[in-house]
């Protein structure tokens, strides 16, 4: 087993942080400076220090030079070499990140330790028992379920199917954690869908850590001399492989992931830089733990049910909930505790729980035994639920569901629906000759300037229930039925002539054309306050200005002078909130008086005017014409003067 590094990369850094404080102070790098540098962040000894330096020098990362005034002390420098030696392996452990007697990979560039063996067992254990594959739940309870007289629901066992290639498959000693589970991945997905639906996962992940993971996570002031090109510097010396977000996303953008564990390779390569880089008990190691550990659960999800992860991610539409999958779920009613049972689809299954999600509201998961999970065939009246109008909405959403699961026309239209709907910018290539824009770019330039109404008709084929509430069309948007759907009609509302183009072209004219009117209005502002320039008018300073000026030019010293002022001022504030106050009790004196007028006045019932006829109670009129009205309307009936006769 071959040594590639023989000091760990904590210490290395600390080396190199001591090294470039003393030269930046203009002392010599010995050893004494160098450990009563890394003292101040760990305890560390003279022969430990010096055991570090060795192993430097060792991995020529540092080099030695002869000290002028002390010969028997050497002194240090960091080496001058723009990349190490490269052969096609890492340095470090890729399981524990430390430097040492290391076992490379059959297939990659990791190696790791003798030792560390058990971890990347424990690691491809616990990736193999995610990747078997969960109970084949059909919607179609006639064949999957039976229900027993405490209506529990039972899965014969008929439908467990379990890749026996994952089952059976062992670790392999030769190859790295990352190489067994890659061997042990078997992805169903197209390639470019997979990718697709990484893009979610990585959307999620990626604001745990720095975009530049050799950034530190906490808003800390750096040294002068740890600047961006010594971080790069540092990063060439320690990563082998250089993996951050940014580049991740450029690989799924050209799907270049085969399969989930080649992204998961590159998380945990992730993982394995920030550690070298910032340790093992850094914040920002702690944080890559959170994006291992929220891919794997995302990767489990996208495992579990593709289309459920992809149509939560998407939210297309308020009912995203009901696009049925490819594998469509078993529909049960599900029972928490303390509530009612809810329409809920079935996730996951174990031997005596159900992992359900529920249809409305904020779609929540729940882990729910069997016992309180019912097939949907059990109506509500034997499940006495209460019907509240979160039920309700509910229920509406499984009847959608299930109309879409029974219905193959709607389902092709929410499809077909959806597709139209994912397309941000169509390619508009080719689809106007050259000639014909500019054209068309002028003759709106000049419609838009003068023109007072634009009509706009777009003509999709949508569903109805995922169609949202659309405005009735005007006669001329009816008359033009004939515009296809990537079309816009730009009229003017005096003239009959229209022009068709482009919707991208139509609106960058008419951004460009708004800029031009802007630009020219403020022209005309410009030359207007040109031409009639307003005089400045002398403003003549108050009376309690006025007469602090005097009592200031009175007074012998700078001190005094200040007294004075904030005297002065303070005496004006008060005057002023005195005033203030004065002013809001009449303010709320004359709306008190204003109030209690009004209270003593008798309105009409009907038109709600001065009243002057008193029919009944608190019935009174304006008019002989209020009072004829409200008599036929409402008041024939109620009035009490009619009962008394």
């Amino acid at each position: 087993m071959p040594i590639r590094r023989h000091c760990n990369p904590v210490n290395i850094k600390r080396i190199w942080d001591a090294i470039r404080s003393a030269t930046v102070s203009h002392q010599s790098s010995d050893i004494n400076r160098i450990l009563k540098y890394v003292q101040k962040f760990e305890i560390c000894t003279q022969s430990q220090m010096e055991e570090y330096i060795q192993q430097a020098l060792k991995d020529n990362l540092i080099v030695s030079r002869k000290n002028s005034i002390e010969p028997n002390s050497p002194t240090y420098k960091i080496t001058d070499q723009e990349l190490p030696q490269l052969d096609g392996k890492d340095w470090y452990c890729f399981e524990c990140h430390m430097a040492g007697d290391v076992i490379p990979c059959k297939n990659c560039f990791r190696v790791y330790h003798i030792d560390c063996i058990k971890i990347g067992r424990n690691k491809f254990e616990n990736q193999k028992r995610s990747y078997q594959k969960q109970l084949v739940i059909s919607h179609n309870t006639s064949e999957h379920i039976g229900e027993t007289e405490e209506s529990e629901i039972h899965i014969h066992t008929t439908t467990e199917k379990y890749n026996d290639a994952v089952t059976n498959n062992t670790y392999d000693e030769g190859l790295c954690s990352i190489c067994n589970i890659i061997n042990i991945d078997e992805c169903d997905l197209d390639k470019s869908e997979m990718n697709y639906l990484l893009k979610f996962v990585l959307q999620r992940i990626r604001a745990w850590l720095p975009n530049t993971i050799t950034h530190t996570m906490a808003e800390e002031d750096r040294p002068s001399w740890l600047t961006e090109t010594e971080l790069t510097w540092r990063s060439h010396q320690l990563f082998f492989e250089h993996k951050d977000m940014a580049l991740i996303g450029v690989n799924l953008n050209t799907d270049s992931y085969n399969v989930l564990s080649e992204f998961l390779a590159d998380i945990y390569t992730i993982q394995h830089n920030v550690a070298i880089f910032h340790g093992l008990e850094s914040q920002e190691y702690e944080a890559s733990e959170y994006v291992v550990r929220d891919t794997l659960h995302d990767i489990n999800e996208l495992k579990n049910c593709s289309d459920c992860y992809k149509h939560s991610n998407e939210k297309i539409n308020e009912r995203w909930f009901a696009l049925p999958c490819r594998n469509p779920h078993m529909l049960v009613w599900a029972k928490q505790k303390g509530y009612s049972y809810w329409p809920a689809k079935v996730i996951r299954e174990t031997p005596s729980h159900c992992d359900v999600r529920f249809f409305g509201g904020k779609h929540e998961r729940a882990d729910i035994q069997k016992c309180y999970v019912k097939p949907i065939t059990v109506t509500k009246e034997e499940l006495k639920i209460k019907i509240s109008l979160a039920f309700t909405k509910a229920f509406d959403e499984l009847k959608y569901h299930q109309k879409l699961l029974t219905d193959p026309q709607e389902l092709e239209r929410v499809k077909a629906y959806i597709k139209a709907k994912k397309i941000i910018k169509p390619d508009m290539t080719f689809a106007v000759k050259p000639t014909e824009i500019v054209e068309n770019v002028e003759l709106v330039n000049s419609k838009v300037g003068s023109s007072t109404q634009k009509k706009k008709r777009y003509i999709n084929d949508t569903p109805s229930d995922l169609m949202d509430t659309k405005k009735p069309k005007t006669d001329s948007e009816q008359s033009h039925h004939d515009i296809s759907g990537n079309v816009i009609d730009i009229s003017d509302g005096d003239e009959e002539t229209s022009y068709s183009f482009r919707r991208d072209i139509q609106q960058e004219n008419i951004s460009m054309d708004d800029s031009e009117q802007v630009s020219s209005s403020t022209e005309s502002c410009k030359n207007t306050n040109q031409e009639g320039e307003m005089q400045r008018l002398d403003q003549p300073y108050s009376d309690s200005v006025e007469k602090m000026r005097r009592k200031l030019e009175s007074l012998p010293n700078k001190d005094a002078i200040i007294r004075c002022a904030m005297n002065c001022m303070q005496e004006e504030i008060d005057k002023i909130t005195n005033d203030h106050n004065d002013h809001l009790k009449r303010l709320f004196e004359s709306h008190n008086a204003q109030i209690s007028e009004t209270k003593k006045k008798q309105w009409c019932y009907y038109c709600e005017q001065d009243a002057i006829y008193h029919c009944c109670w608190n019935t009174a009129y304006c008019s002989q014409t209020c009072q004829q009205q409200h008599w036929q309307a409402e008041h024939k009936k109620v009035c009490r003067r009619k009962r008394q006769n």
